[in-house]
């Protein structure tokens, strides 16, 4: 996958700015907000989550339904905000799942070979891609790396799976007991990875070729990956925490100024 990844760091410099920087923009902003405040805002997304998955799911039973996707969509938003602690539990689950799914079969994803790079290495003189052309290049790399994906996860032998889905259910037992903490962990991650995603298609695009230099120096980029995590999960969990006990004061202080008003009330008659 790294070769292919690569590929597309050749090809994009001759992509529109419209396809590598407005999408770059978009993650890396969404990503800070969901790496430092999403525990704040979780049912607003754990919402959109809900659309997603129910999206998909919909989508997979009745293939190009329209219809079925927007119902599928709702359906899922509203699972999702009933059953907030599950689908909480369930995210951080899932990127325990696909965190463990990366590490075990990493070198088979790395093995993977590349595209014909449309780039400026494939010969000849670069000229500027369109749209079109543009998008028809990310979708030939994302179903190169999605195939690069599944041949590796086919070539897992089935202790690495038991690894893999006992991560998922230790995580997801956590996530139901430590809401909060699991919650904070599953947002700072997401952003994280948002906000390291949207750099690199912006590095991308300036032809600073992004995806070498992380390849050449994997441990560092890797500690600091973490540390973002790290911090974003501490951040999220003290201040969220603080704000959810301040709005349970509230109601709590309301009722007891109520009660004292009534007794007053007795008493003076």
């Amino acid at each position: 996958m790294v070769e292919i990844l690569k590929s597309f760091e050749r090809a994009a410099t001759q992509f529109r700015p419209i396809v590598m920087v407005l999408p770059g923009l978009a993650m890396t902003g969404l990503g800070l907000f969901i790496w430092l405040g999403g525990l704040g805002f979780r049912r607003l997304l754990l919402a959109l989550v809900g659309i997603v998955a129910g999206a998909f799911c919909s989508l997979w039973v009745i293939p190009q339904n329209a219809a079925a996707m927007l119902l599928g969509g709702m359906a899922g938003a509203f699972v999702a905000v009933i059953l907030e602690r599950f689908f909480s539990a369930a995210l951080l689950a899932a990127l325990a799942g696909c965190f463990a799914f990366v590490l075990l079969a990493w070198p088979a994803i790395a093995a993977q070979q590349a595209t014909v790079s449309v780039g400026p290495d494939a010969g000849g003189q670069a000229q500027a891609l369109g749209v079109q052309e543009s998008l028809a290049v990310v979708r030939t790399h994302t179903l190169d790396m999605t195939g690069a994906v599944k041949r590796a996860a086919g070539g897992l032998e089935a202790s690495n799976w038991a690894i893999i889905s006992a991560a998922t259910f230790v995580l997801l037992v956590a996530g139901l007991l430590f809401r909060h903490l699991g919650g904070a962990l599953s947002y700072a991650t997401v952003g994280a990875a948002m906000v390291f995603s949207g750099v690199v298609l912006l590095l991308v695009f300036k032809g600073s070729a992004p995806v070498t230099v992380i390849q050449g120096r994997a441990a560092f980029f890797g500690s600091v990956f973490l540390g973002m995590i790290a911090f974003g999960t501490v951040e999220q969990w003290v201040l969220c925490r603080r704000a959810d006990r301040r709005d349970e004061a509230e109601p709590a202080a309301g009722k007891s100024k109520s009660k004292k008003k009534g007794k007053r009330a007795r008493r003076s008659r």
